[in-house]
């Protein structure tokens, strides 16, 4: 495994949950899978560095912030929760299925479905007091929100790093399935469904262009340039005080410091 950069690990955003290690690519394993694998983690790791951020800026934002810092800090938290959100629903509704479907192999993606469960209820609370919340930004409770992400987050992680061995695992059994195709158009379907002015800027928000940079350039992110441009510049805009709570800007880098107000 090809561990993160010093950098990285020392970022304010890799802690207090950590992030994924971006594997090294096995021999057994399929060039198409294992790039599918790095795009894999590198999403599992910008959803990692926006939970972080959701965590260690709860408490400075309770207790400093203005109603303003408040809004925005809830609509941040709920633009990572649309994008796990929508992560874990492709996955049921058409990833998984399509993988399925390919190998011939009804059933064989089950026990990632079965992850999903386990951490459903508590990310789905979690959603439901930012809703609630939202109504009233100067009721927002620190300690509430740090209980909420701790009964749900140990699963969530255990769940994205088992999904990088299944995806190597696959493609040893399976290395004639077109996952490279699978994944374009998962990808393409994906960009077309979600929330441009949420779930956009909160994805490329918390991308890092140096993590791991040998695995990941050229494969990630999967899409586009013009989708980053049209994020940074025109997405991005109408919810513009929330992204301050990103751990990177939207060209990709991390940001030096946490917002302190």
């Amino acid at each position: 495994m090809s561990a993160p950069s010093n950098a990285a690990n020392a970022h304010w955003s890799a802690s207090p949950f950590p992030l994924q290690s971006i594997p090294d690519k096995p021999e057994d394993v399929p060039v198409d899978f294992y790039h599918s694998a790095v795009v894999m983690a590198c999403i599992h790791n910008l959803m990692t560095r926006g939970l972080n951020s959701i965590y260690k800026h709860a408490p400075i934002v309770a207790l400093r912030g203005t109603a303003k810092d408040k809004s925005d800090f809830i609509t941040f938290a709920l633009a990572w929760y649309g994008g796990l959100h929508a992560h874990h629903t492709g996955e049921e509704q058409w990833f998984f299925p399509e993988l399925e479907h390919a190998t011939n192999n009804a059933g064989l993606m089950k026990a990632n479905v079965d992850q999903h469960e386990v951490f459903h209820k508590p990310l789905d609370e979690f959603n439901a007091y930012f809703v609630e919340v939202r109504k009233k930004p100067e009721t927002l409770d620190a300690s509430r929100v740090t209980e909420l992400i701790e009964a749900f987050a140990i699963p969530l992680l255990t769940h994205l790093n088992d999904e990088i061995p299944t995806l190597f695992e696959l493609g040893r059994r399976f290395p004639d399935v077109p996952i490279k195709q699978i994944e374009e158009a998962h990808g393409k379907r994906m960009a077309a469904t979600v929330s441009k002015t949420l779930v956009m800027p909160a994805f490329f928000g918390n991308a890092d262009r140096a993590f791991a940079p040998t695995q990941c350039v050229g494969v990630f992110p999967p899409m586009p340039p013009i989708v980053r441009f049209l994020t940074k510049w025109v997405f991005s805009w109408r919810y513009r005080g929330a992204w301050r709570f990103s751990a990177a800007t939207f060209d990709m880098d991390l940001k030096p410091n946490m917002v302190l107000l």
